[in-house]
């Protein structure tokens, strides 16, 4: 079984929002790189990559940001980002609208990298996620082909997702404005379904969000597919408060983040069991209500074009 990686950068100005240079993002990177699996490294054609440390087998994929399909939607998230009430002012992807563009690109990324690999699994890692990766061991893959049998996502889910599926509820005026629904750091994708995958968030977004003047991070997109039943073949690796290296550290084996629900989390979880129970059903996204023949409908028309 073949297993490697994906990670990308992408210099959007978050230097000014709260002082992650490039500098210090390429440092991180290194030291993700080193992480004992063959990496797709996504970069723009004009980024200098000469502080970029490869290992044997590591590749880099010169993509330009305007060829990723969330930029061209640009105008529309942006109008959304500067307008809507109902947004969360504290997450980054409503200070840096290009932040949001790339987060909610992970997928197209993998699906890139499927088209150019012979892997049979891709594992997204953020190119920063080295200050949450622990101690490896051995270095060698703990999980096996059988273990992955049937799997085409597997995902850590937080403590928010897992109470909208017990509620069986999720109100759709939250995009926008809730905690993070699964922890996109790193998870792992069948190689054979990660252009389905890709196809399912742009659907999402194409026909539903922005139509709807909706917008969100990743974390959000991928917890509500799952949610609504639109990610078939997902195994929840993990359920916790969020963050972390946790598909990495379930491939070799090691320690699982420790991190305990602060405050602000335990308060909004708290305060969204009201939002969400009393919420009326016909303002929410409910178990199993992915439009799945709208989906294949749709995947096909743009199969076609």
């Amino acid at each position: 079984m073949k297993i490697a990686a994906v990670t990308g950068f992408y210099d959007v100005g978050r230097a000014h929002y709260d002082g992650r240079t490039p500098e210090r993002y390429i440092d991180w990177l290194n030291l993700t790189l080193q992480t004992p699996l063959p990496f797709f490294v996504f970069l723009d054609p004009d980024f200098d990559a000469s502080d970029i440390v490869l290992k044997p087998g590591d590749r880099i994929v010169r993509v330009a940001r305007s060829d990723l399909t969330m930029f061209k939607h640009a105008d529309r998230i942006q109008d959304i980002v500067a307008n809507s009430p109902t947004v969360n002012r504290r997450d980054v992807s409503f200070n840096i609208p290009e932040y949001g563009m790339i987060v909610m690109s992970k997928l197209e990324m993998v699906k890139r990298a499927a088209e150019i690999s012979d892997a049979d699994f891709l594992v997204w890692i953020d190119a920063g996620l080295s200050r949450f990766i622990p101690d490896l061991g051995d270095g060698k893959i703990k999980v096996r082909e059988a273990d992955l049998k049937g799997v085409n996502l597997g995902i850590t889910t937080t403590l928010h997702l897992a109470q909208r599926m017990r509620i069986g509820k999720f109100p759709r005026k939250m995009v926008g404005r809730t905690l993070a629904m699964m922890s996109a750091g790193d998870f792992i994708v069948r190689r054979e379904f990660a252009h389905e995958l890709s196809d399912r968030m742009d659907f999402l977004v194409e026909t539903e969000w922005l139509p709807a003047g909706l917008w969100d991070n990743e974390q959000v997109a991928i917890g509500s597919l799952l949610f609504r039943g639109g990610l078939p073949g997902t195994r929840i690796i993990r359920t916790h408060v969020g963050g972390g290296a946790n598909t990495v550290s379930w491939l070799f084996g090691a320690e699982p983040y420790g991190r305990k629900p602060p405050l602000y989390v335990r308060w909004r979880i708290l305060l969204d069991e009201f939002r969400t129970r009393f919420a009326d059903r016909k303002g929410c996204y409910l178990p199993g209500d992915f439009p799945e023949q709208a989906f294949q409908t749709w995947r096909n028309v743009r199969r076609s074009i």
